[in-house]
């Protein structure tokens, strides 16, 4: 493989990481409740439906939060921006370092969490699934958050962002 193929490859995996996992879990989370509401008509009794519907919900927020940062769909300080007539720029810089701060905490904080499930050899309840798979949820989509994060810092330091003019008042 040549290294433009292999930066091609990763570009496509950097624009697609999240589309796919979040693909995965809706499909996973589809089937799991398929699967108990069908259980419920049959008479079959799937213990693991209801527990297992609400990590992969989990999944899909964690991973969702980070599809947003890639998109720029989250909530920054335009408001303030927008009252102070405050720098676009500066107001994008400021917002995106202090949800950098928070994601990284969280991602922190959350490996802490899975790495005491998986040395507890902790399981889900209602059924034997190790219960580190599912904390595994936070700390990897607040890492994808953080790291679009970053990206996007850079951007803006290198002038992506909308110039230094402050936002009109409407």
């Amino acid at each position: 493989m040549t290294l433009k193929k292999i930066g091609r490859l990763f570009r496509w995996i950097y624009e697609h990481t999240e589309g796919f996992l979040i693909f995965a879990f809706t499909i996973m989370l589809v089937v799991d409740v398929l699967l108990g509401i069908l259980a419920r008509y049959v008479h079959f009794e799937v213990v693991f439906a209801t527990e297992l519907g609400k990590y992969l919900f989990i999944w899909l927020c964690a991973i969702g939060i980070a599809a947003a940062a890639r998109d720029k769909q989250h909530i920054r300080l335009d408001f303030f921006a927008e009252s102070l007539r405050l720098p676009l720029r500066w107001t994008s810089l400021v917002s995106q370092m202090l949800f950098l701060l928070f994601s990284l905490f969280f991602t922190y904080w959350g490996a802490k969490l899975t790495l005491m499930h998986f040395r507890m050899d902790k399981s889900a309840m209602g059924f034997a699934f190790p219960m580190y798979l599912f904390t595994a949820a936070i700390p990897v989509g607040f890492f994808l958050t953080s790291l679009r994060l970053i990206i996007d810092l850079l951007s803006i330091l290198k002038g992506g962002e909308k110039g230094d003019q402050p936002i009109p008042k409407t």
